[in-house]
């Protein structure tokens, strides 16, 4: 009650000088708090160790290639179909597998601010980066076994093009990783 009164009582003049004072006196530590943010290797927040602990690396998927340019690469309804069929097994393959990795992913999300982590900590990130290794072979060897029956559909003329397709793809995905992107992306897995 104090407070009001006084704010209420006080010069109106007083309190926007103080409040104006303020602002410019956290100006330029805003300003440098904000630059720090863009600056490269120190991560989204600037304060270097802020960075996921588990990364889950993002993968090109053909069979979602094939069926993304089906019409640029003239699929027949029956190759569309059995693709979708293909498709469809892979996600339920890979599904559990996603899951687990994206649960260790958010167990481990952030690493401590200020301090370096505990030995149990450094053990559990190495058990979840190993989970994450074993999760991430599973499914490129079951995308393989899909690229392989996928691609095993199409016609000789087919063929040149979804080679090419995966090519690109992977290149893309190639070079978002050499620029600092990491993670899973939603429509390179599913």
């Amino acid at each position: 009650m104090a407070i009001s009164r006084w704010f209420a009582g006080s010069n109106r003049l007083g309190c926007r000088r103080l409040l104006v004072t303020s602002a410019a006196a956290l100006a330029p530590a805003l300003s440098a708090a904000h630059a720090q943010r863009s600056i490269p290797g120190l991560g989204r927040s600037g304060l270097g160790g802020h960075e996921p602990e588990i990364v889950v690396p993002k993968q090109v998927n053909p069979v979602n290639l094939l069926i993304e340019h089906r019409q640029e690469l003239a699929l027949s309804d029956s190759q569309f179909a059995r693709i979708v069929v293909i498709k469809r097994a892979l996600d339920s393959a890979d599904l559990p597998l996603l899951r687990k990795m994206d649960s260790v992913q958010r167990l481990f999300k952030k690493a401590p601010l200020f301090s370096d982590p505990s030995p149990a900590r450094r053990d559990s990130i190495a058990e979840g980066r190993a989970l994450v290794r074993e999760a991430v072979a599973s499914i490129r060897e079951n995308i393989g076994d899909a690229r392989a029956q996928a691609f095993g559909l199409l016609a000789a003329q087919q063929l040149p093009k979804a080679e090419q397709l995966a090519a690109a793809a992977q290149q893309a995905l190639d070079d978002e990783e050499g620029r600092g992107g990491r993670g899973r992306g939603g429509g390179d897995q599913s």
